[in-house]
C-alpha cells in the first residue's frame, strides 16, 4: 500500500475532529472538507486546511463523491479517512478513491460491498460456519415475505438490505403489521441507502446486542479486542454502550471472538471493523451485520485496552504490520459510553432543532463533541451531539462518574437526552446488568423514574431571568410579575415577585390560569453569579444552577441533569388547539422535511389514520389525525420545511 503524509477526512462534526487529532499524532498534515453550513464548524477551524465541497442540502455535501475527489486533488491529500456515516460503507466511493489513485483508509471496495449488503454478508458468513438469525432474503414481492413471514413465525423484523444503524427498521407481529411496515421501511431504506430492498428476520426480542471489535492488516494478522454490549437502544439505535458485557463471561468472549476472528479471515478483511451479534437468553449468538468502518463507539474499546484504533487504522492503510498478537491484547477495568442526543425522551425520542446557547464540557471523563456556544443543531444530520466515555476499576464507578458528568456538564438551547441517560443507568435493570434490547419498549416515560418536573430553585431562576433579574452588582430589582409557560410540561404559571421586609424575594405561584386560587411561594433568601450560573438560596437551600437567554422572552435553565425552557407567557386562555368550533390543529412534533402527505382537504380521516410522514436527522416519522373528522385545511406539501409546532393540517370534528 502507499505511504502518505496528507490525510482528508470525508467527515465533519466529532469524528472529523477524532480522525484529524489522531492523524496528527502520527506527524501526518490534515484536510477538512466542508459545506457552506459548517464554515466555521470546529473541524474545519483545527484540521490544516481546509476545501469547501457544497452548498444546501449540506447532507449532500459529504455523499459528494466527485466533490471530495476534487477536494484531494486541490489540497495535495494521498488517503481518505471516511469517518462512519455518509460514504464510510459506500463501496463505489472506495473504489472511487483507489481508482483516482489514493489509500482509502478501510477494507477494499469489494468486501464492503459483500458486507454492506445484508443478504449477500449473511450467505458469505454461513458459508464460514458464522452462526445467522433465520430470516429470508432476496424476495420483492409482499405476498411470499408475507409468506416466508408466517414460516419464520412471527414476530419478524423488516431490515434494509444495503445499510444499517436503525434505518428502514420495522417490526411486524402479524401479517397486518407487516403489510403496514413494508412500505414504511422501504421508503427509509431508499432514503438513507439509495436501494428500498430489504431482508426478513426472526425478531429476537429479548435479546442483548453484542458485538465485536477487530483489528486486521494485510499480512494476515487478525485480532478481536473483546465485546461491546450495545443493548440500550430506542429505534433500534444505541444510546450505551459498555465493556466488558455484564452477559458474557469469559468463556463465551472467546468463543464469539474465534468466530469474528474466522468471519473476517474468510472475507479477507484489513482495517478495523465490528461484527454485530445477537445473544439470546440461552447463551446462543447469532450473526446480524458486519460494520466495514469504525463504529461511534470505539471510544469504549480504546479505555478498556488501550490501543488507538484510528491511529491503527491509518498505520493499516500505509501497509504496516499489526505489532500485537491476540494474547498482547489486555482488558483492564470496565468502560462505557453516553450518547448526547438532541431528542425528547418524554415525546418518543423526537429529534430537536435549535441553536446552542451554552455548552459546559464535564470534567474527569473523554468527551468526543463538536459541540461549542452559537452551534446550530439542524434536521440536516443525525442527532448524536456528544459522547461521554467513562473508565473505571468497576462498573459501578463508570455509572457513578456518568451519572455526575451528566448533572456536570451543560447544554442549554436546544433539548437533550441528558437526564433519561442519568436515569437509564441508574435504573435498578440496568444496574443489576440485565437489560434487553426491548427494555424500553416495555418502559412508562412518564412514570416517576422518568419524569422531571421544574425544581422550586429551577423555576424561581426563570422567574428572574425573564424578569431582568438580577441588575447590575448583583442586587435585586423591585417588585415585579411575570407570566411564565413552562415549555418543558405545557404548565403555564402566573409568577409575582415582591421584596419583603427581610430583604428576600418572594415568589408566588399560580398554575394553570391567571386567576388566583392556592398559591406556591418560593423564598428566595440571596442570590447571586458565579462564573456565569445563578446560586439561589430557596428556604435556606443553596444551589447553582445554569441559566441562558434566547432574547428576552425566553430562558433556559439546568438544574442537574436536567433542562428546562420556559417562556414568557402572552395569555393563558384559549390555546389554538382547544377553541371553540370543534377543528382541531394539527402541529409538527418535530423540525424537518414532508416526505409526503396523505391526504386532500375535504377527506375523512380516523383517529389512527396516518395523514403525512416527516422525515427528521434520518429518522421517519408517520403523524396521524389524532381525531376522527374531515381535513378542513392543508397548510404543507411534500417537499416543505417545517418547524416544531407549525401547523400542518386542520381537522373538523
Amino acid at each position: 500500500m502507499m505511504r502518505f503524509d496528507t490525510l482528508l477526512v470525508a467527515n465533519r462534526g466529532e469524528i472529523a475532529l477524532r480522525v484529524i487529532r489522531a492523524a496528527r499524532g502520527l506527524g501526518l498534515r490534515t484536510v477538512a472538507v466542508y459545506s457552506d453550513a459548517d464554515a466555521e464548524s470546529r473541524h474545519v477551524r483545527e484540521a490544516d486546511m481546509a476545501v469547501h465541497i457544497g452548498a444546501s442540502p449540506a447532507q449532500a455535501s459529504y455523499r459528494n463523491v466527485e466533490a471530495i475527489l476534487r477536494a484531494c486533488a486541490r489540497s495535495g491529500a494521498q488517503a481518505v479517512h471516511p469517518g462512519y456515516g455518509f460514504l464510510s460503507e459506500n463501496a463505489e466511493f472506495a473504489r472511487a478513491v483507489a481508482d483516482a489513485g489514493l489509500t482509502f483508509v478501510g477494507p477494499s471496495a469489494e468486501v464492503i460491498a459483500l458486507m454492506g449488503n445484508k443478504a449477500r454478508a449473511k450467505e458469505a458468513l454461513q458459508r464460514a460456519d458464522v452462526p445467522t438469525v433465520p430470516g429470508a432474503q432476496g424476495i420483492s414481492d409482499d405476498r411470499e415475505l408475507s409468506a416466508r413471514a408466517r414460516a419464520i413465525g412471527y414476530p419478524v423484523l423488516l431490515k434494509a438490505a444495503a445499510g444499517g444503524g436503525g434505518r428502514g427498521m420495522r417490526l411486524a407481529h402479524d401479517d397486518a403489521a407487516l403489510a403496514q411496515a413494508l412500505p414504511l421501511a422501504r421508503s427509509e431504506a431508499l432514503g438513507a441507502f439509495g436501494s428500498d430492498e430489504l431482508i426478513l428476520e426472526k425478531a429476537i426480542l429479548a435479546a442483548r446486542h453484542i458485538e465485536i471489535q477487530v483489528l486486521c492488516d494485510e499480512h494476515g494478522n487478525v485480532l478481536h479486542l473483546g465485546e461491546r454490549d450495545c443493548s440500550l437502544q430506542r429505534r433500534y439505535q444505541k444510546l450505551v454502550e459498555e465493556s466488558p458485557s455484564p452477559a458474557v463471561p469469559p468463556e463465551l468472549r472467546e468463543r464469539m471472538g474465534a468466530v469474528a476472528r474466522r468471519a473476517c479471515q474468510a472475507i479477507g478483511y484489513v482495517g478495523a471493523g465490528t461484527l454485530e451479534f445477537l445473544l439470546d437468553e440461552s447463551g446462543d449468538f447469532y450473526f446480524m451485520e458486519m460494520n466495514t468502518r469504525l463504529q461511534v463507539e470505539h471510544g469504549v474499546t480504546e479505555l478498556l485496552t488501550g490501543i488507538d484504533l484510528v491511529q491503527w487504522q491509518l498505520k493499516v492503510a500505509q501497509g504496516e504490520p499489526l505489532t500485537l498478537r491476540q494474547e498482547d491484547v489486555q482488558r483492564r477495568g470496565h468502560a462505557m459510553e453516553l450518547r448526547v442526543c438532541a431528542e425528547d425522551p418524554a415525546s418518543g425520542f423526537v429529534p430537536q432543532v435549535g441553536s446552542v446557547l451554552r455548552w459546559v464540557e464535564p470534567s474527569g471523563l473523554r468527551v468526543d463533541t463538536a459541540l461549542e456556544d452559537g452551534l446550530e443543531i439542524t434536521p440536516h444530520y443525525d442527532s448524536m451531539l456528544a459522547k461521554y466515555l467513562a473508565w473505571g476499576e468497576t462498573r459501578e464507578e463508570c455509572i457513578r462518574k456518568l451519572t455526575r458528568a451528566c448533572e456536570d456538564g451543560g447544554l442549554l438551547g436546544v433539548r437533550s437526552n441528558l437526564h433519561f441517560l442519568a436515569r437509564a443507568i441508574n435504573h435498578p435493570d440496568f444496574l443489576e446488568g440485565g437489560v434487553t434490547t426491548n427494555f424500553l419498549a416495555g418502559q412508562d416515560m412518564a412514570s416517576g423514574h422518568w419524569r422531571a418536573e421544574p425544581s422550586e430553585h429551577a423555576v424561581a431562576a426563570a422567574a428572574l431571568a425573564l424578569a431582568g433579574w438580577p441588575v447590575a452588582g448583583g442586587g435585586l430589582a423591585a417588585a415585579g410579575e411575570v407570566a411564565l409557560d413552562d415549555a418543558s410540561d405545557g404548565k403555564p404559571k402566573l409568577l409575582r415577585l415582591s421584596r419583603e421586609a427581610d430583604g428576600c424575594v418572594l415568589v408566588r405561584a399560580w398554575e394553570g390560569h391567571v386567576a388566583e386560587g392556592d398559591s406556591v411561594q418560593i423564598r428566595i433568601d440571596a442570590m447571586h453569579r458565579h462564573e456565569g450560573d445563578m446560586v439561589l438560596v430557596v428556604d435556606g437551600l443553596r444551589r447553582s444552577l445554569r441559566v441562558a437567554m434566547a432574547g428576552l422572552g425566553e430562558a433556559w435553565v439546568q438544574d442537574g441533569a436536567s433542562a428546562w425552557r420556559f417562556l414568557r407567557a402572552t395569555r393563558f386562555a384559549g390555546r389554538e388547539d382547544q377553541q371553540a368550533g370543534q377543528a382541531r390543529l394539527l402541529r409538527a412534533p418535530m423540525s424537518g422535511r414532508v416526505i409526503s402527505v396523505d391526504v386532500q382537504d375535504g377527506d375523512s380521516v380516523t383517529a389512527q389514520q396516518t395523514v403525512l410522514v416527516l422525515e427528521s436527522m434520518k429518522m421517519e416519522m408517520s403523524i396521524a389525525a389524532g381525531a376522527a373528522g374531515m381535513v378542513a385545511k392543508l397548510a404543507v406539501a411534500a417537499g416543505d420545511q417545517v418547524s416544531t409546532g407549525q401547523a400542518l393540517m386542520e381537522v373538523q370534528q
